[in-house]
């Protein structure tokens, strides 16, 4: 009986183990700060970071992206996808950070997508665009800086 049970125990932890480890790389993943548009901003990077021809389809979808360029594209999926509130404040406070303040913040659907627009002007002139698409499959974020 005793032998069923530790059995059963280490089944159940074994079975565990590797969604727990996903969910850890996710979140490490999230935490990474390699990036630096700016010298004080730090955003996201690793395995979430878009490149090649899928960014300019990306920035397409930006309203208001007019004034704003060198974009940086990022897309989450799976259990990543629903670390949106984690992505949108480890931005907005890399950005406080570096002296860039919340000057607008709209929210509006585009079909089924749900699109946040977020200004951040420092106090020299600089701004940013942090752009947020909720899609139904996947999270993406992107990052322009005005011109």
């Amino acid at each position: 009986m005793n032998r069923l049970i530790v059995f059963a125990l280490a089944a159940v932890l074994a079975w565990g183990l590797p969604a727990v480890a996903q969910t850890l790389v996710e979140v490490q993943l999230v935490t990474a700060t390699a990036l630096k548009l700016d010298s004080q901003i730090r955003l996201p990077s690793g395995s979430y970071r878009a490149v090649g021809q899928g960014v300019g389809r990306l920035v397409a979808k930006v309203r208001g992206r007019e004034g704003f360029s060198s974009w940086e594209a990022y897309v989450a999926k799976g259990i990543a996808r629903n670390l949106r509130n984690a992505y949108v404040h480890q931005v907005a406070t890399s950005f406080a950070a570096a002296g860039y303040l919340l000057g607008e913040q709209k929210t509006f659907e585009v079909g089924q997508e749900k699109h946040t627009r977020y200004v951040f002007e420092s106090m020299d002139g600089k701004r940013a665009l942090l752009y947020v698409i909720e899609a139904p499959d996947a999270l993406v974020w992107l990052v322009g800086w005005s011109r």
